[in-house]
């Protein structure tokens, strides 16, 4: 069989094409047993299919006829998390010693060892990755992950990140929420999409981790306010990202729409298969091309990445039909504070409780609930926020 067929099993792989790829590779491999980059590339493909054991012998095979791989030493350590620590330490160790400009290797073992808990050996690995790759965002991430309570690290770290990256939305937000300039209003879409379509596939499992309340504290407060008629409500989810309140509405909605601006998010929301509709789009945009369509419109912790939110609160007002309910979440601003809105490190706004009410108030609803509960975990702190309801009047 020629040469090219690796190169075409290969390009199969990368459109998907396991079977097809899997085919060439077996037929090359008849041919040229001892041939280590189809070795390598097979071993991958298997990692692919879920056959890791088979996966880490190729590629273990394919190191033996050709030690010096660095690709393909960061490739078996890669398999073997999880599953051999010490032979990945190893596997990354011989990858960077190998080839000193893998940048890739660098932050995988930088990976490795942050989840290892040897942050200091971590930020070595993020540091050469950002000597060779000024621009590699995930560094600048980890670098200002470790730097809890050291938040004059972390402004540099996003400081830096964002003049290499001028127009990088993650890296522009969180330069903001380290700095001591005036916050911006809100988060731009581009932040939202760009870190909730990241972070969809391990949501649910983090939040877990959280110990995340918010969708549990809202329903609990509508089970107090609403009737308990079957499937009666049209109900708005605005921000649903991966569907949690969806299973705590779907008995009392009569249509039940969700929205997020995160495609990923979506696609998990999609899979619970409890929602009539659901949209990628802006919620404040949604709600004003939708007036007077819902009985109940629910955001759970959507606008804790708004700092203002009297325009929200205003087109939900607009969004509900006479008699209708809001139902949100905030975190709490610290203490006493005279600020509207602050926006954290985390990257999220906290408000004021004057604030909020001003706010519905100016949206003429009237405030029903308005109670403090802890809405998820940071580190072993508990993060406190306000659980709100609030009616719209009922007459038109």
């Amino acid at each position: 069989m020629p040469e090219e067929s690796t190169q075409q099993a290969m390009e199969l792989q990368r459109a998907g094409r396991l079977n097809d790829a899997e085919a060439l590779y077996l037929q090359f491999l008849r041919d040229q047993p001892d041939h280590a980059d189809a070795l390598h590339e097979f071993g991958i493909l298997r990692m692919r299919q879920g056959r890791a054991n088979e996966a880490i012998e190729l590629v273990r095979r394919s190191l033996q006829l050709a030690p010096r791989n660095a690709a393909a030493w960061n490739s078996l350590a890669n398999m073997m998390l999880g599953r051999n620590a010490q032979g990945a330490e190893v596997a990354y160790t011989n990858a960077t010693r190998l080839n000193p400009d893998f940048t890739e290797a660098w932050y995988n073992f930088g990976n490795f060892l942050r989840d290892q808990h040897r942050p200091h050996d971590a930020l070595r690995c993020y540091e050469r990755v950002l000597d060779l790759k000024p621009s590699f965002k995930g560094a600048y991430e980890n670098i200002a992950r470790f730097a809890t309570g050291r938040s004059e690290i972390a402004a540099r770290a996003y400081r830096a990140w964002l003049e290499a990256e001028p127009d990088n939305a993650v890296a522009r937000h969180m330069a903001a929420a380290h700095s001591s300039q005036p916050a911006p209003p809100r988060a731009t879409d581009a932040y939202i999409v760009d870190i909730f379509d990241r972070g969809a596939e391990s949501f649910d499992s983090v939040l877990t981790k959280l110990q995340y309340a918010a969708p549990r504290l809202l329903a609990a407060e509508l089970n107090q306010l609403l009737p308990l008629a079957e499937r009666a409500l049209d109900i708005l989810d605005a921000g649903c990202g991966t569907g949690l309140c969806g299973p705590l509405l779907r008995s009392r909605a009569r249509r039940l729409t969700g929205i997020d601006l995160s495609p990923g998010m979506l696609a998990k929301a999609r899979e619970r298969q409890v929602y009539d509709e659901l949209h990628e789009a802006e919620l404040v945009a949604f709600m004003r091309a939708h007036p007077a369509g819902y009985d109940l419109v629910i955001s759970a912790d959507t606008l804790v990445y708004f700092g203002e939110i009297g325009e929200a609160t205003e087109v939900a007002a607009d969004a509900l039909k006479p008699g209708g309910l809001l139902a949100f979440t905030l975190e709490a601003a610290p203490g006493e504070s005279s600020e509207p809105f602050r926006l954290h490190g985390s990257g999220r706004y906290s408000h004021a409780e004057h604030y909020a009410r001003e706010c519905l108030a100016a949206a003429r609803l009237e405030v029903l609930t308005f109670e403090r509960g802890v809405l998820r975990k940071e580190g072993p702190a508990d993060v406190t926020g306000h659980v709100i309801i609030a009616r719209k009047s009922s007459v038109s």
